[in-house]
């Protein structure tokens, strides 16, 4: 049985992280505060999780763009799912280390992740069109 063709991939994926980013960040806000990091401690390991999700989709990053439309099973499955996490854990690393430098998020396909108002003393950020550049796998953007 085939899979059914997605209406607008793009949209199907800006869907999904719609979804699965803000949840990201906030598992991965939650770990930094339970665990007592300090900002640099934050900064680095916020960075290595960015670093880690480039590495996968730099390795992997294929299976979420190429499809047969057969449906996976086994390893290959395994790989979407992981490659896929990756993502969401990456986006929402960079959006974290953006807030942390005082950006306040980034923008990814046009979608804005990160914080909608920044603590006072600080910049607000200005709409997503004008303020963060798109993310591409490198935090210091």
């Amino acid at each position: 049985m085939r899979q059914p063709e997605p209406l607008d991939v793009i949209e199907e994926l800006r869907t999904f992280l719609s979804f699965a980013v803000p949840l990201r960040s906030a598992d991965l806000a939650a770990k930094i505060k339970s665990w007592g990091f300090s900002r640099t401690q934050a900064v680095a390991w916020l960075t290595s999780e960015a670093e880690r999700a480039g590495v996968s989709l730099g390795g992997r990053g294929d299976v979420l763009q190429l499809s047969d439309r057969i449906p996976r099973t086994g390893r290959a499955r395994d790989t979407v799912v992981r490659t896929a996490d990756d993502f969401v854990s990456g986006i929402a690393a960079a959006g974290l280390l953006a807030q942390l430098e005082g950006r306040g998020g980034v923008t990814v396909f046009g979608d804005y992740y990160g914080a909608s108002s920044v603590p006072s003393g600080t910049e607000s950020p200005e709409p997503a069109e004008q303020s963060a550049p798109p993310y591409d796998g490198n935090h210091e953007n």
